[in-house]
């Protein structure tokens, strides 16, 4: 097992970045390897890996007992958060992400069909709930943001994301119907 390094919140308020280099040097691969167990992707799992270590600097825990667990314990909540981001867009995201250039005509014209039913749909919720709905789902803003952007409170912003969410399928699934 590896050694716990002497970093104390104390120390790494005043030098966080040297600090975390150094938690990074001990306990990157152990980040790396929480990560990747729960994703399953290099890639995925080196950018989990790299935002733990960015959160560290930008807000030093105040007290940590033992740096190997609360680093992989960070690991792997970020990565289900990356898990949670990834199902939010599945309905969204193909819609509204850059066509790759391998497309063949035909599934542009698909992607710009269910984009246009996507958009007729969305125009058909309430004004509210869509903006909602789109700033969560597409922009990718946290409900603080949305709470504060449409001046409503947090938890109202997620129970309208969710509903609107549900109501942006059943419209979806009438429109691509008609």
């Amino acid at each position: 097992m590896l050694d716990p390094i002497p970093v104390s919140a104390a120390n790494m308020s005043a030098a966080a970045p040297e600090d975390v280099a150094a938690l990074a040097r001990t306990y990157g691969r152990a980040v790396f390897r929480a990560a990747w167990r729960v994703l399953g992707s290099r890639a995925a799992a080196e950018d989990v890996q790299q935002q733990v270590f960015l959160r560290l600097i930008e807000d030093p825990p105040a007290d940590v007992r033992s740096w190997p667990a609360f680093l992989t314990t960070a690991a792997t909540r970020v990565a289900i958060d990356h898990i949670r981001r990834q199902r939010r867009w599945a309905l969204l995201a193909p819609l509204w992400k850059a066509e790759e250039a391998e497309d063949s005509p035909d599934q542009d014209a698909e992607r710009a069909e269910a984009g246009r039913i996507l958009r007729k749909a969305l125009a058909r919720m309430n004004a509210r709930d869509a903006s909602c709905l789109v700033l969560r789902h597409v922009h990718g803003l946290s409900p603080a943001e949305i709470a504060v952007t449409l001046g409503i409170s947090e938890n109202n912003v997620s129970v309208i994301a969710h509903r609107a969410r549900k109501a942006l399928e059943v419209l979806h699934a009438k429109e691509q119907n008609r």
